[in-house]
Parts: structure tokens; sequence; C-alpha cells
């Protein structure tokens, strides 16, 4: 039975790799390494923006959608200046894609973020048991249950031992196939899953194209082994020392990982380099498919990951700053310009986006604004961004919200709230709430509206107590 408790939200379970050391309401004191620096030679062109002298611009046609989310995949990338040539295979997109510089993620852990992401909500509206990791109810409606209602066909590839349970999210996907060895070896014990994954989901489109050629497909892989437990892969670059040279600027500039950080940050770029090889060989093989010709190629992440960038926070999960919460988003289209979008954008956005590029209507209870127009040219306009760590059975409720580069983050039953601004600290080092009366005043006024505009879903009784 469930039962409403006022106070409560969101941790993470081991057991279905969402899970984060952190000292649960230690103030931040060092900088988080999400935010880029300034576009470097790698990044992709500068927007074009041609506003549209109609009200929204459209493609020409429909397409199919294979979206690529990656488990941990943190923003601070090649394609906008990290200086490793960790991940060449998604360097090579983002030259030909529409890049989002500045995306978040709708939490900061797997379940939470993906599925808001699926259903074009926040988690904590979402019909849900309340547990940590959650099971969605069946009266949410999820994106392949649209998609498969207007006529297209879904496919879902997956290596999170999350999958493996009844999620609510597979509802209505045509094929959904779960590597069966991640049931019984999680991420969190250093399986290696996106090679297979690499190989079912093309082996999915295949089989698909074959028996369905005169149907749109809505496909979804999510790549896992960038989640901690972070292991070598060989053949892969083994790094070590620091990836910024002495003098050089770090992300954000000024700030360096300690030892701990930094030897976890050396095996997960490593990972890096094993999953972006596996999924060049999938838009590889896409790419040279008669079919994949119709076929936008989307990429981004469930969250992002910490190395220690905020005193005793690693991994994900718990906290709302922007290493764990910015992600990489990119948008692959064929006949679509590429171009840099560098205003805040939000994965409340896609499920309305890629049902857009799908040709279809969006379910009436999805949130959020087709990205659709600015991907064509159109001058994206500013929006505020939320991010949403529902309350479970364990933890309080976290949210956060972000108004241009201002971001202000409430912690429930706890008072001191954080205030930073982005653009002058973008690793969050510096809060402002005791500094800057006049901007705390302002992003309270406007969190709590959003606060009061966004409904929860009742959790079950809270079983921990912190």
């Amino acid at each position: 039975m469930i039962r409403p408790w006022p106070a409560l939200f969101a941790l993470l379970l081991p057991m279905a790799c969402d899970h984060a050391h952190a000292a649960h309401d230690a103030p931040s004191a060092r900088a988080a390494a999400s935010a880029v620096p300034a576009r470097q030679a790698d990044a992709p062109p500068p927007a074009r923006y041609v506003d549209p002298p109609h009200h929204r611009a459209r493609l020409a046609h429909p397409r199919s959608v294979l979206l690529l989310t990656v488990d941990a995949l943190r923003a601070d990338m090649p394609w906008v200046g990290y200086p490793r040539p960790i991940a060449p295979n998604l360097t090579k997109l983002a030259k030909q894609s529409v890049v989002y510089t500045h995306a978040y993620a709708l939490s900061s852990y797997t379940s939470m973020s993906l599925g808001g992401l699926m259903a074009g909500r926040y988690p904590s509206e979402l019909p849900r048991d309340g547990h940590t990791t959650s099971r969605f109810y069946d009266d949410a409606t999820f994106l392949a249950e649209v998609l498969h209602e207007a006529g297209a066909r879904t496919l879902g590839v997956q290596g999170h031992v999350w999958f493996a349970s009844d999620t609510g999210i597979q509802q209505d996907f045509d094929v959904w196939r779960v590597i069966p060895y991640i049931t019984a070896k999680p991420a969190r014990e250093g399986a290696v899953t996106d090679d297979q994954l690499s190989k079912m989901m093309i082996a999915a489109l295949d089989r698909n194209a074959k028996k369905h050629p005169e149907k749109r497909f809505f496909a979804w892989v999510h790549f896992m082994d960038p989640h901690f437990k972070y292991v070598h892969h060989k053949g892969y670059p083994r790094f070590s020392g620091s990836a910024y040279k002495p003098g050089a600027h770090v992300v954000p500039p000024g700030v360096r990982l300690d030892e701990v950080g930094q030897d976890r940050r050396n095996l997960y770029d490593g990972e890096l380099a094993f999953t972006d090889a596996q999924i060049g060989k999938l838009v590889a093989h896409v790419r040279k498919s008669p079919w994949g010709r119709n076929t936008a190629i989307v990429i981004t992440a469930d969250h992002g990951e910490a190395f220690g960038e905020h005193p005793s926070y690693f991994e994900h999960g718990f906290r709302l700053y922007d290493v764990t919460t910015r992600v990489p988003l990119m948008f692959d289209i064929p006949g679509v310009k590429p171009a840099r979008i560098d205003t805040r954008r939000s994965h409340i956005d896609l499920a309305r986006t890629l049902l857009d590029l799908e040709g279809v209507k969006a379910d009436p209870h999805m949130r959020g604004t087709s990205l659709v127009p600015e991907l064509l040219g159109a001058r994206p306009p500013q929006r505020d961004v939320v991010i949403d760590l529902p309350y479970t059975d364990q933890t309080p409720r976290r949210r956060a919200l972000i108004h241009g580069d201002d971001k202000i983050i409430v912690s429930q039953g706890n008072p001191k709230l954080e205030l930073f601004d982005l653009a002058r600290d973008p690793g969050e080092q510096h809060d402002l709430r005791n500094s800057n009366e006049s901007l705390l005043t302002d992003m309270q006024r406007r969190w709590h509206t959003a606060d009061a505009a966004l409904p929860d879903y009742p959790a079950p009784h809270r079983t921990h107590v912190y």
C-alpha cells in the first residue's frame, strides 16, 4: 500500500547501479568540473539563426529515431574542449550535428532521469511505487506507447540491471531485450556490456528493417560501461596523471581533482574510449544502411559523474550540482545543418522533440517544448530549467531551478539552500545565498512558483533516517 509522506525524496540503491558516495548535507567547498571552456578547434560551428517567417519550422518529412543514452556521460567532452581524445567517434559526430552545450538531465540518477525523459514529465509527478529505483505504474504514459499507437515500430536494447525488472518504461516496446548477464552482474561489479549492446542493437535494427521495411521506428539503447565500477579495457588507453598540463586551464578554470578523484577520472576516460568505439560501430552501421538515410540519431546521457569536485561526492545521485546534472546532447539529422546552441535546455523537451521528428502528436500530459524549430535554425528562446530529485522511501526531495545563469538548489527540510552564478562560477564553488540578497529573493520567488506548479506523487513511508 502506498502511504503519502510529505517530506521525502530520492537516494539510490547500489543494486540498481545508481549509488553515490556523498556527505548528504555538506556545503560545497570546491568547484565541480562540469562546465566546459570556450569553443575550441573541435567544437561544432556556431548556431545559425534564421527565425522562420511563419509560426514554426517543420521537417520536410518525418524521420525514424535512434536514441542513444550513455550512463554517467559527463558534459565536459572533447567536442567542447576536454583535452584528451577519449571519444573520437562522438567528436566526429558532433561536427555534423546540432550540439547543445548546456543541456540538463531531469534528475541525477538513472531511473528518475530516464523515467522522466521517456514520459516527457518530471519524475516527481509520475505515478510510481516510491522506492529509490522506482517502478512506474501503468497509468504513466511513455514515449513508446504513443509511438506504438501511431503505428511506429518500437525497439529497446538495454544493459542496465534496472531494465531487467518491470520498470513500466518498457510498455509497448515491440522489441525489448536486456543482456542476460547483467541481471547477475550489475555495473558496480565491473561487468562489460557496451560491445554486446552495440551488436544487439545492430541486429535488432536489421531484423526490423527486413520484417517491417515500410514502417518508421523508434529505437533506444542505453550504454552502460562509463558507470562505476570503472575497469580497464584491453586495447584501449590507460590514462595517468592529470588531463591538463601544468599552468593550463581546467574545467572549470583553476580547479583540479585530488589524487583519488583523478585516478577515478583516468579510469573513466578509458571506459569512455571503449564505449565511444562501440557507439562508432553502431552509428557507422546506421549511416551505411538504406534505412539510415532517413534516421535521426540523438545522443545524450541520463546524468553526469562526480569525481570529488564537491566534498565526498563521487559517482552520481544525491545532489543536483552541474557535475551530475549537466549532460551532452546532440542531434544528427539527415538534411539538417550542424550548429552549436549554447542556450540552456532540459530533457523535459526531449519526448515532444522525438515525437515531432517522427511526425507523431504528443500525449497531452507531456510537458516541454519541441526543439525541432531551433534544430532547423529558429532562434532558441530562454526557458528556465528545473531539475527534480524526487523523494523516495529513503531521502528527502531536492529541486533546482536555473534562470539564465543563476541557479538555486533547495533540499526539503534543510534551510541551507544553495545559490550560484554559473557564468562566473561554473563549478558552483561560491554559494551566494549570504552575499547577494536581491538575487536570493528573486530566485526564491522563481523557485517557489515552479515548485508549487509541480505535483508530488506519494511515496512509501521513509525507512532510513539521515
